[in-house]
């Protein structure tokens, strides 16, 4: 209609797992924030977890039906044939929602719309989480106008002279939750200190099996209590293994309100995906990383390696865990000056405002700020 005015659009591509698609979400919420004239608009895998996380913020999502690559002759086959179909599905999307730029923040989601954004000739930045990028990552850089890294050495694998070296974009808000409201909404005992367990959304087997030994043996150190993620698939048999006087672990299926959580924590255990090591940095948490072992090209431990030799972390490969986990336990627990050193340097890798300086940047490098 004539006059009518035609809404601004960014398009995000990114998902299959939560690490891929929370930093788009928190960059879209920083855009908004700075200019509300901007529409973020999502593009997720169809009957995946994407449409729902994203709904619950306030965006709208458009789902394709695309899959990731099994390493195996049958699954690049069925890979290749979905990825043209999500390809000519991506065309589409594009020309329907006419975004400003795309931002692509990896997984398989990402490479069909970007490859259909740079054949539009529309920018294009990505956001790289790991120390080592994705092979989706590193196929697009030639494409972007800018790339967001969280680490230095992922420089090496994409397009050198187009990275800028900002952080992971955790949540804004991380850091705004009351310390004494939060044990009340925890029901913790505020004289106590606190650990969080946390294998991200899904959970983490390996630690959930060893966290479940340790407290059947009584051995959460004394005056400590814990908050424990176990996500949703281990959560009754979890639950059901404590016994009746665990009453110092609270846990969970999976924790909605994550500021509260840190709030409360004074010693944090968890995988050592990209976000999760993020969030723990700029929160000045000292941590026990347990990377996940099976992760493409063990980058969960390349992470942990980064926090640990900058002395705000302990990595326990999860063959040792039942081995190591009770004395690094004690040792971390009894030692209040060595959590407060490495907490302090926890600080100096966190980059808290990183969700901010992308939002700033994509809307300067489109002349919309």
């Amino acid at each position: 209609m004539k006059g009518e005015q035609i809404q601004k659009r960014i398009l995000f591509a990114g998902g299959g797992t939560a690490g891929h698609l929370m930093p788009a979400i928190n960059i879209a919420r920083e855009i908004v924030k700075s200019n509300r004239a901007i529409e973020p608009f999502f593009v997720g895998k169809t009957g995946g977890m994407e449409k729902r996380i994203v709904e619950s913020y306030g965006f709208k999502i458009k789902e394709m039906d695309i899959i990731g690559m099994k390493r195996n002759v049958a699954g690049v086959l069925r890979f290749v044939m979905k990825w043209f179909a999500g390809y000519s599905q991506a065309k589409r999307l594009i020309n329907m929602v006419s975004p400003l730029a795309v931002v692509g923040t990896g997984g398989y989601i990402s490479a069909p719309v970007v490859r259909a954004a740079h054949k539009k000739d529309i920018p294009i930045f990505l956001q790289e989480q790991n120390s080592l990028p994705g092979l989706a990552s590193r196929r697009l850089s030639r494409y972007a106008r800018g790339i967001f890294t969280a680490y230095e050495s992922a420089a090496k694998y994409l397009q050198a002279d187009k990275c800028s070296l900002i952080g992971n974009p955790i949540r804004t808000d991380l850091g705004d939750a009351d310390r004494n409201s939060s044990y009340v909404g925890f029901n913790l005992d505020p004289g106590k200190n606190t650990i969080l367990i946390l294998g991200g959304s899904s959970g983490a087997r390996g630690i959930n099996s060893a966290i479940s030994k340790i407290a059947r043996e009584n051995r959460i150190p004394s005056g400590w209590q814990v908050i424990w993620q176990t996500g949703r698939e281990d959560y009754n048999n979890m639950n059901s293994s404590l016994p009746s006087t665990a009453s110092n672990i609270k846990i969970k299926p999976f924790i909605d309100d994550m500021p509260a959580a840190y709030a409360v924590a004074d010693l944090v255990i968890s995988r050592s995906g990209a976000m999760a090591i993020s969030e723990i940095t700029a929160m000045g948490l000292p941590s026990i990383l347990i990377p996940y072992p099976h992760a493409t090209g063990d980058h969960q431990t390349l992470n942990a390696r980064f926090v640990e030799e900058a002395g705000a972390g302990v990595i326990i490969q999860e063959k040792e865990i039942n081995e190591r986990l009770n004395d690094v336990l004690d040792d971390l627990t009894g030692n209040g000056e060595k959590r407060k050193s490495m907490s302090e340097k926890a600080r100096r890798l966190g980059k808290p405002r990183a969700a901010e300086i992308m939002a700033r940047t994509i809307l300067e490098m489109t002349d919309e700020i």
